[in-house]
């Protein structure tokens, strides 16, 4: 199948069948065998342990790849609960029974077009199947078992849109949200910075020795360990590989002959499908017999469009592109290339289902000259025999270190290593090579920090490695007071500090909502407002957590405030009033923004409407759960 066909292609079909799939769980297909333990029963339909099991690690597998392979796995683990994904499995369970019991139909075909007409899965703007396939392979499904989960899929989807396609805005309800969207408000606000208390706050002997003793678990070192190790890579010994022009003038002519099998090739082929309703005889009968049509002058094309049942070449008139060799099957590679121009295959099948195919052209590719590739034909070799030198020197190095448990020597001895060091590294932090978790993990482990064995060979990348083994270890120990009294004065400083302001805001905002004046207030805390009339939402000159505050408080009445406080980005904290507020005029948005905020407003409904039909779903069924869901 097609390289071409990982990445981007999978993450299309992901996105492409699933709004539902995001928010209820993509595992929950039924492709399991019954009589298995249950992870929970919806209606009596059960969902098992093993569905549970793979959804999950399936989501795990996900953030993984969307975090970077150095994250802490443990962290992965507590951001993904098997209690989460079994709520979403249980929620698609309900889903799929509401959409039976309204007898939506899969309809598939939907997906197909829409999977056609993606340019991901395009050549020169033609559906190519083999990168579709290729990247169903990817996602571990057949087109049998992703075709029924489309099916699937599209029930879901058409319940979904009937929620979201039957909500609507009202005149009123657009003009509300206008109004209240584009309304403006005079603005104040005083920043209460904790520096203005630090002053007033004090700590004495008593406090720093009575905390001390209350979060000992605070005030200890991190195990630390002293390590030996050498690191190999295939950069070595690159210097020492010899390639000589011999070996580059045979590489080349090797590379020129495998050139010329590999032409490209633009094939059109008619697909019969094999199914319940269909069976390999009756497939390959009609195949002959549309051969024999196309022999008697009919055009392939045609026939094609009329008959063939691939969801992507059958509507282009079989044309599947200019392809090379890996873009197929090889069932049908082999029968493409066997064929010279304007031949017509004999029936033939695939997984797919019986096919004829027509080679229409044929491309050659003119391979560069030996001076154009020369340089880089070297290099090539060069990497190559680098990578295959640093896998025998891996697997040797390997069976030293099995071996010969308590020592680096023989290793750096046998094979020119500098054995090196490295002094106090722990679990969460280390320099080098060791900055990498994984690393860390491995030489860290039990064998190698209590037994005194040397560790295996680590990758760091696929062609570099490290053996490490342990030298010394520093166990964590409690801190002495002395050693951290100014992190403890440090500490409740600031906690003093947060109180007093917490209890000045508390004290302002009083006053305030007694019709203190403004500036009195101010004026006994030492602080300034800061003003910003007719302020819309979008306003720049006003810190966001304060305008965000400043438009959740009650619109204000004739001679009257609304009083709140917030945090800001920095950590002080703010006191924010609002002293008149004025809708905004409906009048004055254009046809543009009315036609965007009634799209925005009905797609709310729409949501709020599908979370009203989930809160009901789940109150009205009868969900049993089988198992114990693990904890995090």
């Amino acid at each position: 199948m097609r390289d071409g066909a990982q990445g981007l292609g999978a993450k299309i079909i992901v996105g492409i069948i699933c709004f539902v799939l995001v928010v209820f769980g993509f595992g929950a297909f039924n492709f399991f065998a019954g009589n298995e333990p249950r992870a929970a029963s919806v209606n009596d339909d059960e969902i098992t342990v093993r569905e549970l099991e793979i959804e999950t690690q399936r989501q795990k597998r996900n953030l993984l790849s969307r975090m970077g392979d150095e994250v802490d796995p443990k962290l992965i683990d507590n951001l993904v609960g098997q209690q989460a994904v079994l709520d979403s499995l249980i929620n698609r369970t309900l889903l799929r029974q509401t959409a039976e019991e309204l007898a939506l139909v899969g309809l598939a075909e939907s997906f197909r077009k829409e999977l056609v007409d993606n340019p991901s899965f395009q050549v020169d703007g033609v559906f190519n199947p083999s990168i579709y396939r290729s990247t169903l392979q990817n996602l571990g499904y057949s087109p049998q078992s992703f075709q029924s989960a489309m099916e699937t899929d599209a029930q879901l989807s058409q319940l979904v849109e009937i929620y979201q396609d039957t909500a609507f805005t009202t005149g009123r309800e657009l003009r509300d949200a206008a109004s209240m969207l584009n309304q403006t408000r005079d603005v104040a606000y005083m920043i209460i910075d904790g520096a203005m208390f630090e002053d007033r706050v004090g700590v004495s002997e008593t406090e720093i020795v009575d905390f001390y003793e209350m979060h000992t678990d605070q005030f200890v070192t991190e195990e630390s360990f002293d390590l030996a190790y050498v690191e190999f890579s295939d950069h070595d010994r690159r210097n020492e590989i010899d390639i000589s022009i011999e070996d580059v003038r045979s590489a080349y002519e090797s590379a020129k002959a495998a050139s010329k099998s590999n032409d490209r090739r633009r094939a059109s082929h008619i697909l019969l499908e094999v199914n319940e309703n269909r069976s390999l005889v009756v497939a390959l009968e009609e195949m002959s017999d549309i051969r024999s049509r196309v022999l008697s002058g009919e055009d392939f094309s045609t026939l094609a469009k009329e008959l063939s049942e691939d969801p992507g070449s059958g509507g282009a008139g079989g044309d599947l592109g200019m392809a090379g060799r890996g873009a197929f099957v090889s069932d049908f590679e082999d029968v493409l290339w066997s064929l010279t121009t304007g031949d017509v295959s004999l029936p033939f099948q695939t997984e797919f289902g019986v096919h004829l195919v027509k080679l229409v052209e044929i491309e050659t590719v003119e391979f560069p000259s030996f001076d154009d590739e020369q340089s880089a034909m070297r290099e090539t070799l060069l990497t190559d025999r680098a990578e295959r030198l640093f896998e025998e020197r891996l697997a040797a190095v390997d069976k030293l270190a099995f071996e010969e448990t308590d020592s680096l020597q023989s290793i750096a001895d046998t094979h020119a290593l500098e054995i090196k060091t490295v002094k106090g590294l722990t679990r969460s932090e280390g320099v080098g090579v060791f900055s990498n978790i994984k690393v860390r993990q491995g030489v860290l482990e039990i064998d190698v920090i209590d037994n005194g064995f040397n560790s295996r060979p680590i990758l760091i990348e696929d062609t570099h490695a490290v053996v490490a083994r342990l030298v010394d270890r520093t166990a964590s120990k409690q801190r002495p007071l002395n050693e951290v009294r100014e992190q403890i004065i440090a500490q409740l400083k600031q906690d003093k500090t947060d109180k007093q302001v917490l209890t000045a805001i508390h004290d302002t905002v009083v006053r305030l909502e007694n019709e203190e004046s403004a500036s009195d207030v101010a004026a006994r805390l030492g602080a300034t407002w800061v003003r910003s009339d007719d302020a819309t939402r979008a306003v720049d000159s006003v810190p966001t957590p304060i305008l965000q505050r400043a438009f959740e408080l009650a619109v204000p009445g004739e001679r009257s405030r609304s009083v709140g406080e917030t945090q800001l980005e920095d950590g002080n904290r703010a006191i924010v009033l609002v002293t008149n507020a004025n809708l905004g005029d409906f009048g004055a948005t254009t046809e543009f923004e009315r036609l965007q905020l009634s799209d925005q407003l009905t797609d709310f409904l729409g949501q709020r409407d599908f979370e009203g039909l989930m809160q009901t779903l789940r109150s009205d069924a009868s969900i049993e759960t089988g198992v114990t869901v693990a904890a995090n």
